[in-house]
């Protein structure tokens, strides 16, 4: 085509497929030779917006056509319903149609092949996990109700048989209907024109392609999961209808909470009691981790609400290497004094450890 595809539709050139599908139905209905009889302009016009469909729905056809390559344009679909003018008898033994019937198995044509099969559904199912089933990974065994692929039929919905004739058409391959006074014909529905049936739906799975089933499924969680993660797998949910692609399954995972441990991401933080003189003087203190005990070393003037930081010693990243860290917070413990001798220690300590008055009021004195 000489004529930009996007063009003809009517349509800009980053249109979403969905946006293309409407393009082209609102076309097919304001260009079908049904519509025009008579008019090579609107068959012209038909054919064209047909192929430019077809080219454009195609996602590599459409990438090579943007990137400015030479792409031949299919052939279009022969419109299935035909005009075959108007009748005024006193009846007509045909059957009686609107234009949406009409115009149904152009619009199902463009669709491709395959328009009866669709996806299978996905399938979600919720797991609680423990913390340290979460920091080191873990199993499920689940049992699954699912739809699987029907044994009688390998999925496809039907089983051969005959042939014979098409009882819709008698074995015409095509069909009458009569819009008021305007008669179309069409291919039969029934038997796709062929005029003879040789399959027909299965009754196990009375045509659907798929089967209720159960059975047991192995689920592998990997360490670093948290509330809220989904571990999928593919391929895992209900089969597909009349030989679809299968849905995926999904398990939600929610983790318990930790007595020490409370968790933001891949971080981890906890508290320590320290003794007041500790805070004060420096010194060594055990604190917990999830890898078990392990002493670190506090410095001198250690504050309430302090945090250390312990690399690598949070949760495993969740699909990579490396984990998270781990931050200690110190809580300085003042215990309570109520006898003499430690009132009168403090006290000297505290004497000790003031300012001189007569140092507070000479650099008083300096600033003023």
């Amino acid at each position: 085509m000489d004529q930009d595809l996007y063009d003809v539709l009517g349509v800009r050139r980053a249109a979403t497929p969905a946006e293309l599908r409407r393009a082209h139905q609102r076309l097919v209905r304001q260009l079908h030779p049904a519509l025009n009889p008579g008019d090579p302009r609107a068959a012209e016009r038909f054919r064209a917006v047909t192929a430019a469909f077809e080219l454009l729905s195609d996602p590599e056809r459409r990438a090579a056509y943007d990137r400015g390559e030479t792409v031949k344009a299919p052939e279009p679909p022969r419109p299935e319903g035909r005009f075959e003018g108007f009748d005024f008898s006193a009846e007509v033994r045909v059957e009686s149609v609107g234009f949406r019937e009409i115009f149904d198995g152009v619009l199902r044509e463009s669709a491709g092949p395959g328009a009866e099969r669709s996806r299978g559904e996905d399938l979600e199912q919720a797991t609680r996990l423990s913390f340290d089933e979460a920091l080191h990974g873990s199993r499920r065994r689940l049992h699954l109700v699912r739809q699987e692929p029907c044994t009688a039929c390998d999925g496809s919905g039907e089983v051969a048989f005959g042939p014979v004739p098409c009882p819709r058409c008698r074995g015409a391959g095509q069909v009458r209907g009569s819009r008021g006074h305007m008669i179309f014909s069409r291919p039969c529905s029934e038997c796709g024109g062929v005029g003879s049936l040789s399959r027909k739906p299965c009754a196990a799975c009375r045509g659907e392609g798929r089967r209720p089933a159960s059975e047991w499924l192995e689920v592998e969680i990997p360490p670093g999961v948290a509330s809220g993660s989904r571990v999928r797998l593919a391929g895992c949910g209900n089969a597909g209808r009349r030989g679809g692609p299968a849905g995926d399954f999904r398990l939600a995972i929610e983790v318990d909470s930790h007595e020490v441990f409370r968790r933001d991401g891949d971080d981890l933080f906890c508290e320590v009691a320290v003794d007041m003189v500790d805070a004060a003087l420096g010194g060594h203190v055990e604190v917990a981790t999830p890898d078990g005990p392990m002493t670190i070393e506090l410095p001198a003037g250690t504050q309430n609400g302090q945090r250390f930081r312990l690399r690598k010693r949070g949760m495993p990243k969740l699909g990579e290497a490396g984990r998270g860290d781990l931050y200690v917070e110190a809580r300085v413990v003042v215990p309570a004094v109520t006898d003499d001798p430690g009132r009168a220690l403090l006290q000297e300590f505290a004497r000790l450890s003031r300012p001189r008055p007569r140092a507070v009021a000479a650099a008083g004195d300096g600033v003023a």
